[in-house]
This record gives structure tokens, C-alpha cells and sequence, in this order.
């Protein structure tokens, strides 16, 4: 008999889907007498590998928004599609899944991006909980948005005239300075899709006492208390991915990567992604390209098909010739972070690529992009000190190779090792039996199932 039934909805786009799924998984293996609905649109599902299901977990489809078969939006007008009719999709989503389940929800779990499910849980007089799948940092940095404003000012012009000073009147901000603060807050069009729903989710967040994070206690004790003493209910339960069982099955590893590692010393080959979403300008993916070349550091580089027709003249050919460097269009990224031949990670600083850098004990070289990958990277470089940020210009052939020095060869780059490790043992630690994350999610679970 079904104790409780569970609707747990993503936001369908970039990584957001998958890190919930994990999340489901996870406390789907904790409370097998209750069943867990994976709401999301059906491309979103699709993703999401059918034999990772559990038992009691099912995915329901849910509308995204576009009415035409014919029409294939952009990614913000996807975005903006599906967050038009979300609603009324999730309203149906919901009855599908009570139907199918025979019992009634008793509880929404919800990607915080779609902060619009609070409006439908409090319809059906439910409780909603919201999670974070991102950077609890970044999260902290939208809920002083005003405060910000208020003392910096708004605008590009603001930001320099700030300087690189300190924002000492935010405590777990007291180390970042005013370039680091994520663009929507203070910078860029403020009516920007992803910006607004930045906003949006953080002003809804505050009308609720549960908070779940995809982070670990103790890795930042200032937020900790910060988010302790703001919500009665918060659960650090992170890195979701890492309840995943399925993660200790055979990699898919179509091309090769983990047998071409096979061949190289341990901690000698850098690792380059930069994300799924990311747009970086050819110019700079030029620089990139002639960076790792002259570094002579050998790399295995996760890099679209599209993108690598933009690639030097003759650069793959030459890498393929010496051996020196390995493209792809894709990569087991987890297993390649684990992997021992693995020295260094360049990335674009997504929080689930940091999670997973620090499982994998590697050191990062940082070149944010946009999100909370640019309070992410400073966070790396200069608090924990476990990576080193390029230049505000990004990618420049000196740079990268001025970066690989400083990892692979100088005593900094060993620090940086040794302090990746610690943070490693922390992050193993948490989710195994008796860790901090672990019994943070028993309690989730009582808090969601009332087990």
C-alpha cells in the first residue's frame, strides 16, 4: 500500500531535469512504500534513462508549450512557451499522475525555477518544497537583490566604479567582489527571461519555511547558518547525483575517452567542457585551441560537432597525429573526472560540474560564462583555492598556458590538489552512512512523506 504520493516537477532545460531526477532517486530508495511522480516535459523525459527507474517512481509528461508540431523554438522561446502554459500543464500533469497512482498528492517537490507549482500546491492546500539545484551561493546572492542594488548601484558603470573592494556588507559575500555577482541582480537586462525567473524564484522562496540544496554541510559554514536561521526547514542533501546506485555501473564511454586516459600518467591530462549551453565566441575557441596546443599538456576535450568545424585550421588533425589531444562530441564526464590520469578540470564552473570536480579530486581552471558561474568560479580561486580563474577577457592562448603551469607544475597547482582532496573526503563522506547529507535526507523525507 502506497504511503504517500509524491509529485516531484522539473524545470526541463539545461541540467536542471537530471539533477532532480536524482534527487527522486534517491529518496524514492529511502521510502519504498511511497511513490514518486517525475513531472517534466516529454523531450525532458526522454533524457532521462529508463533504466535508472525505480519501482515506485513513474515520469508523467506535462506540456511544453508549444501548440505547433512545426514550429521548433529557440531555447528562450522554449522557455518562455513552456512557462506560459506551465500551469494549466501542471494542473493536468497532476490529475494524470492521481489517476494513475489511485490516491491523491499529498506533497510538491519542485525545481525552484518553476516557482510558479507553489501557486498550484497552495490551490490544492498541499505543501510545497522547493529545491535548489544550483549554486546555494548564487541563491543567496538574488535573496539580497535589493540590498545590492541599493548599495552598489545598477549598470555596467556601477560595477566599475565599485572596483575590486570587498562585499563586506553581505557575510558570505565578504570575499567576492562586486564583477563576481551574478549577471540579473545588478547587470544585463533586467527583463531577460532567466534573469526574471532568478528574480521571481527568490521573492516566491521567501514565503516558505523548506529550502532543499544541492550542496554539503559544512563546505560553506557561513551560508550554512545563514539559510539555517532563514528557513526552519532547510536539508543540504547534495551532491544528489552522488545516491544515484547506477552510478557504480559501467560508464558509456562511446568514444574511447577512458581507454585513451588508460595511456597517460596520473595527473597529467587536463579535461576541457565547458557545458551544454554556453556560447563561446569563435575567436576565443581559436585562443582555446592554440592555448592547449603550446601548453603541451595533453587534453581530452568534450566539444559539440558544430563547434569543432570552428576549431584552427588543421588543429584536430594534428592532435590526432601526435596523440597529444582527444575531441569529442561527448564524454562519460563523471567517470573522467574520476579517472586518476586526470589532472585538471577547465570549466565553465556549472555548480554540478564543480560537485563533480570536487568528487573527482580534481583542481579547476575557471572561465565562467554566465548564472552562477562567475560567483562559482571566485568561490573556487580565491575562497577555497582549489582552482585558477582566466582573465576577465576569457580564453587567451598565454592565459591557458600560463594556467597549466600553474596546476601541473608549480607548488600553488599542489596546494590546490591537496585542498581538492579535503573537500573530496568531506563531499564522500556526507552521503555515506551516518554523513551529514544522508541523514539530511531522512529528514527531508519526513518532512515530504511524513516517514
Amino acid at each position: 500500500m502506497t504511503q504517500s504520493h509524491v509529485a516531484v516537477v522539473a524545470f526541463p532545460f539545461s541540467s536542471h531535469a537530471g539533477a532532480l531526477f536524482s534527487l527522486a532517486r534517491a529518496m524514492s530508495s529511502l521510502a519504498p512504500s511511497s511513490h514518486f511522480s517525475f513531472l517534466s516535459t516529454k523531450q525532458s523525459l526522454a533524457s532521462l534513462s529508463s533504466q535508472q527507474l525505480l519501482s515506485n517512481i513513474s515520469l508523467v509528461p506535462i506540456s511544453d508549450g508549444v501548440t505547433s508540431p512545426d514550429h521548433v523554438p529557440s531555447h528562450i522561446e522554449a522557455i518562455e512557451l513552456f512557462l506560459k502554459s506551465f500551469k494549466d500543464s501542471l494542473r493536468e500533469g497532476l490529475k494524470a499522475a492521481e489517476l494513475a497512482q489511485g490516491c491523491k498528492v499529498r506533497c510538491i517537490v519542485s525545481d525552484l525555477f518553476v516557482w510558479l507549482t507553489a501557486d498550484v500546491a497552495d490551490e490544492m492546500a498541499i505543501k510545497w518544497v522547493p529545491v535548489r539545484t544550483g549554486a546555494p551561493l548564487d541563491l543567496y546572492a538574488r535573496l539580497h537583490a535589493d540590498l545590492i542594488r541599493e548599495v552598489i548601484g545598477v549598470g555596467d558603470e556601477a560595477i566599475r566604479s565599485y572596483g575590486d573592494k570587498l562585499l563586506s556588507f553581505l557575510p558570505c559575500l565578504s570575499s567576492h567582489r562586486a564583477i563576481d555577482i551574478p549577471k540579473g541582480i545588478n547587470t544585463g537586462d533586467l527583463n531577460f527571461i532567466y534573469y526574471m525567473i532568478c528574480d521571481r524564484m527568490a521573492r516566491r522562496l521567501l514565503d516558505s519555511d523548506v529550502l532543499v540544496s544541492n550542496t554539503i554541510q559544512g563546505l560553506d559554514p557561513i551560508l550554512d547558518s545563514y539559510f539555517q536561521d532563514k528557513f526552519p526547514n532547510y536539508f543540504p542533501v547534495g551532491p544528489f547525483y552522488l545516491f544515484n546506485s547506477s552510478q557504480n555501473e559501467p560508464p558509456n564511454d562511446t568514444y574511447g575517452c577512458l581507454s585513451w586516459l588508460d595511456q597517460h600518467d596520473q595527473a597529467t591530462v587536463a579535461y576541457v567542457s565547458l557545458g551544454t549551453i554556453a556560447f563561446i565566441l569563435p575567436s576565443e575557441l581559436a585562443s582555446l585551441a592554440k592555448g592547449l596546443e603550446a601548453s603541451n599538456v595533453p587534453f581530452l576535450w568534450s566539444l559539440k560537432e558544430e563547434a569543432q568545424n570552428l576549431l584552427p585550421s588543421g588543429f584536430i588533425d594534428r592532435m590526432n597525429e601526435t596523440g597529444k589531444g582527444k575531441i569529442v562530441p561527448w564524454t562519460p564526464q563523471i567517470s573522467v573526472l574520476k579517472h586518476p590520469a586526470v589532472g585538471a578540470f577547465v570549466s565553465h564552473c556549472g555548480w554540478n560540474s564543480v560537485l563533480e570536480s570536487i568528487v573527482g579530486g580534481v583542481p579547476l581552471v575557471c572561465r565562467p560564462f554566465f548564472g552562477d558561474q562567475t560567483i562559482n568560479a571566485r568561490s573556487i580561486s580565491f575562497v577555497w583555492k582549489f582552482g585558477v580563474s582566466m582573465d576577465e577577457e576569457g580564453f587567451t592562448q598565454k592565459g591557458v598556458v600560463r594556467a597549466f603551469d600553474v596546476v601541473f607544475n608549480r607548488e600553488e597547482g599542489e596546494k590546490m590538489r591537496n585542498k581538492v582532496h579535503e573537500l573530496q573526503e568531506m563531499v564522500i563522506a556526507s552521503v555515506g552512512e551516518n554523513g551529514s547529507s544522508r541523514e539530511n535526507l531522512k529528514r527531508l523525507l519526513k518532512n515530504v512523506c511524513g516517514c
